[in-house]
């Protein structure tokens, strides 16, 4: 024991010694990477000396509870072991202060703590060893040493998690400033800075500026760090916050980084909208087109987030546990936690065809959880509403466009926390004004498009805590505008027994549609009057049209003919690592990319090089037309293809151009939308095709990245 000791006491001398040469000579001092790979076990190291200091100074204090020697040969021992692990973290943490990016003031602070720690270590170390009958000394030492522990880590604590981390609980919880979003708030402010805030303020702040970038306020974000300005604004694809989050996780340079919460796709194309649109800082919510892609963005994130912040309530009952809510999931009921942490549960139900009321039943395994129930249009019954009312937390229930008449409303009663009830689009009429009595926490209430009117003022009167909410009441002599026709179907891939059916809730209403794309009319269109089969690839627009109105938007969907189906494929060029899709049977798997998410893994991304690939038949089937499936979205530089090439043969070796040609090119910035490329050709039989298409190499003049290289995005190939 005692050549342990003795060892572990030169070893602290020699530590102590090359920290006092590395104070003299920071300046100057440089850290091969080994090095700065040893400061980085800093945070990993520093909680033994803490531990054992403290349980040093609690064995000095009841020393008198231990037999002499015992004490002795164990204190002995805490004391090495403090000054070696004292010595090795202050050793670390020097190490790791010549990285950067940490508040300077702070920094020093803790720096110099913690190499006193060091020190007083070793000076207890010396006193124990050669002066132990100095006990006076000795224990002011001991209380010193202490002191100055918690100093150390209070900075420390303060460089990794902000401010007063330490004293912060016992000054109470400071509520975060809330800005209250109108359509004259800054996008930026409502969208962007919370984005920012949430998922890298943490690494960049006054006290941990990493890469020399600090986000605490907006001068000290366009300052940008060590790289330069975050972004460039009008040029997301070279802007260096959007090429970092579009790293790979696993790369170094990848932000946030590994182990931190990570932006989601949609906070991505946020940003990188935002970016391309100019980041404009000023520019508020209403001066945008809300047609505009970025403000549909923003305004998805807005809300999402507006749903966050109401589901800040604290609730007595118990989460759920998370295998249970898994479980009652399905393609068809979503069922979710309100917000992160939040034990309270919503539930949403799509397609009414799918609809089983025994899926509701399965949702009483969270009753207790469940605050909002989507029933929209579901075939729920006035029977149904007994098994509603179990869930006795309910606070929001939105049974619009359902078969409810209000004559078992009464059965809701119980629900005595509910507060938003929409019945909009139901037979319910005044009778229901008799049973409201039994919701007192009933705030609003909706109920457009019943047999109540709002004309029925003696009824607010009476609740005045109820908001009614009738919808639009329109002036007789006002001349409106249609809603755009509706369409049916919800799958774009046909078959030859599939239609694409269209309608309009207005009776009287005609609709007026083209099928190549071209722009229809209120006058010489078609008439829409029976649903269309799909022949071919089939661009549809259509509006509709009606006496004393204003014509409706136009809607626009691509249907692509599933046609004959691959055997094989194979990519001859690599897309971008960003949108490798599943590779190969990308393109012939019958599965649309979303025009919403540039990251689905359905999309196939080119930039560097074109899109080649060859496409494999086991037999020969006789196609006479080709249609390549591609995403337009200009403000993510993604185009159509300049140049299409089809080649066909017997196998690689053999094979011969069919057709070359060049697909009209955007003329303007537009919308997203997923269009197709159809190609006739003469009808023959191959069992190999080759196909090429080429990304633009220049943006034009009138787009925002002008010069640039652009992007191909296809999801899907078909053969008819």
């Amino acid at each position: 024991m005692k050549l342990f000791l003795k060892v572990i006491s030169n070893i602290v001398f020699a530590i102590q010694v090359m920290l006092l040469f590395l104070l003299c000579f920071q300046q100057k001092i440089e850290l091969p990477p080994l090095l700065q790979s040893v400061g980085r076990l800093h945070p990993m190291l520093l909680h033994l000396p803490i531990g054992i200091l403290i349980i040093a100074v609690l064995l000095w204090l009841f020393k008198r509870n231990f037999e002499t020697n015992a004490f002795q040969l164990l204190f002995s021992f805490l004391l090495h072991l403090a000054a070696l692990t004292a010595s090795l973290t202050a050793l670390m943490g020097f190490f790791l202060s010549k990285e950067g990016g940490y508040d300077d003031t702070i920094l020093t602070w803790h720096k110099w703590a913690g190499l006193s720690v060091s020190f007083l270590s070793c000076i207890l170390l010396l006193i124990w060893q050669y002066r132990p009958q100095k006990k006076m000394l000795f224990g002011f030492s001991i209380v010193v040493s202490f002191i100055t522990l918690v100093v150390a880590g209070h900075f420390g604590s303060e460089l990794t998690h902000g401010e007063g981390y330490v004293l912060q609980p016992m000054q109470g919880d400071k509520p975060e400033e809330q800005i209250i979003i109108t359509d004259s708030t800054a996008l930026f402010a409502a969208a962007i800075s919370p984005i920012l805030k949430s998922k890298c303020s943490s690494c960049h702040n006054d006290q941990k500026m990493k890469g020399e970038l600090s986000m605490a306020s907006i001068e000290k974000l366009l300052k940008g760090g060590k790289d330069g300005p975050l972004w460039v604004a009008g040029d997301a694809i070279n802007s260096h916050i959007i090429q970092k989050i579009n790293l790979p996780e696993e790369d170094k340079k990848h932000m946030p980084p590994s182990g931190k919460p990570q932006l989601n796709d949609a906070e991505k194309a946020l940003l990188y909208a935002w970016i391309q649109s100019g980041a404009d800082m000023r520019r508020s919510l209403k001066e945008y087109n809300v047609k505009d892609s970025l403000y549909l963005l923003a305004s998805g994130f807005i809300n999402q987030a507006k749903d966050t912040g109401e589901s800040q309530i604290v609730y007595s009952f118990k989460a759920a546990s998370q295998s249970t809510i898994t479980a009652l999931n399905s393609p068809f009921c979503i069922v979710a936690p309100l917000s992160i942490n939040s034990p309270a549960l919503e539930a949403e139900f799509f397609v009414r065809e799918k609809f089983d009321i025994k899926k509701l039943e399965e949702l009483q395994k969270v009753k207790e959880q469940m605050v909002s129930l989507n029933l929209s249009n579901m075939p729920i019954k006035d029977e149904d509403l007994k098994l509603i009312s179990n869930f006795s937390n309910l606070e929001k229930l939105n049974l619009n466009n359902t078969a409810v008449t209000g004559k078992t409303l009464a059965e809701l009663g119980k629900l005595k926390n509910l507060n938003s009830l929409s019945l909009a689009g139901t037979k319910v009429d005044k009778n229901i004004f008799s049973m409201l009595s039994l919701f007192p926490a009933l705030k609003e209430l909706f109920i457009w498009n019943t047999g109540i009117t709002a004309d029925d003022t003696i009824i607010q009167k009476q609740f005045k805590n109820i908001a009614f909410n009738y919808g639009y009441v329109p002036d007789k002599n006002e001349i409106l505008k249609l809603n755009a026709p509706i369409l049916k179907n919800e799958q774009f891939i046909l078959t030859d027994t599939d239609k694409i059916v269209l309608s309009h809730p207005l009776p009287g209403t005609l609709i007026r549609y083209t099928t190549d794309g071209t722009m229809p009319d209120s006058v010489s269109s078609p008439v829409y009057k029976d649903p269309l089969a799909a022949q071919s690839y089939i661009f549809l627009k259509a509006l509709a049209v009606k006496d004393g109105w204003y014509t409706s938007d136009v809607i626009s969907y691509s249907f692509f003919k599933k046609g004959f189906r691959a055997t094989s494929a194979e990519l001859i060029n690599d897309p971008e690592k960003t949108n490798m899709g599943k590779g190969a049977s990308t393109i012939f798997n019958q599965t649309k990319g979303s025009t919403d998410n540039i990251g689905d893994t359905n999309w196939l991304g080119y930039r560097e090089k074109p899109f080649a690939a060859y496409i494999f038949f086991e037999g020969a089937p006789a196609v006479s037309s080709i249609t390549i499936s591609y995403a337009s979205i200009s403000f993510f530089y993604i185009m159509p293809p300049v140049a299409v090439e089809i080649w066909a043969g017997e196998d690689k070796q053999h094979l011969k151009q069919l057709k070359k040609i060049y697909p009209p090119q955007l003329k303007q910035m537009e919308g997203t939308s997923n269009q197709g490329i159809y190609i006739p050709l003469p009808t023959a039989s191959y069992k190999c095709y080759k196909i090429i298409a080429n990304p633009i190499a220049s943006l034009p003049p009138w787009h925002p990245g002008k010069g640039q290289k652009g992007w191909i995005f296809i999801d899907e190939i078909f053969f008819n």
